[in-house]
């Protein structure tokens, strides 16, 4: 039924998870790793410049343009910047492998959210989640990982489809996957801009769960199925 919300669409950095966003884990160095491993004389300190500069380049670019940049893509900048060009495709994976394993070792599941999530389904809402992310199996390893895969139908992520949050593009590519209007959409976020500015913006419901700000008074994870289902009426 058209204008009848269906679907509700959950962002996961910040949002299903607690997360510590420094691109520079304590955990490991892997970038300082990897470049040791490659024979280059590169302090540590010199390594994670590098790291950064390249990290900065490109996402700060995806943020301008909207078009999202790869772990690949920051990992092959960052060996450039280190004076490696032709790195292996191995040793590629292996850097965006480690980097990523020390990254999320430390990202928890946000308080509430299990509960929140099975009361949205047991009242026949679908859920999915749409994330901005630089790798295109994180997010579904963290689902896993936290053992909630289970709740959701189908996971959007902005370096599959090719456009960020808070980009219509990307918004617009995920209703048409599944098929809805813009009007039949809530979306969940922590960050106004992408998950709610932009959402509200084709149309959508939007719930802000992030800090509390003048003007953006967020919602408790445990206090967003009731808000959800006043406004969905009834479920299709």
């Amino acid at each position: 039924m058209e204008g009848v919300i269906s679907h509700v669409y959950f962002d996961f950095f910040g949002t299903l998870v607690d997360y510590d966003a420094s691109i520079h884990p304590d955990r490991a160095n892997a970038p300082a790793e990897a470049v040791s491993r490659l024979g280059l004389e590169l302090s540590p300190g010199q390594a994670s410049s590098h790291w950064g500069h390249a990290w900065a380049e490109l996402d700060g670019k995806a943020q301008e343009t909207g078009r999202e940049c790869s772990m690949w893509e920051i990992a092959t900048l960052f060996f450039e910047l280190c004076g490696a060009h032709r790195v292996p495709r191995t040793e590629l994976n292996r850097l965006v492998d480690e980097y990523l394993r020390a990254w999320t070792a430390n990202v928890r599941l946000a308080a509430g959210v299990s509960e929140c999530l099975r009361t949205l389904a047991a009242a026949g809402l679908k859920l999915g989640v749409v994330s901005n992310t630089h790798h295109p199996t994180l997010v579904q390893e963290q689902l896993a990982r936290f053992g909630i895969s289970a709740s959701f139908e189908r996971v959007h992520t902005s370096v599959e489809i090719g456009w960020r949050k808070p980009h219509r593009e990307l918004f617009d590519a995920v209703l048409a996957r599944d098929g809805i209007s813009a009007a039949q959409a809530a979306f969940v976020g922590d960050t106004w801009a992408a998950d709610v500015a932009g959402p509200r913006a084709v149309g959508m419901h939007a719930y802000y769960v992030g800090a509390p700000a003048p003007g953006r008074e967020p919602i408790r994870m445990q206090d967003l199925p009731a808000e959800i289902r006043s406004a969905a009426g009834p479920v299709v």
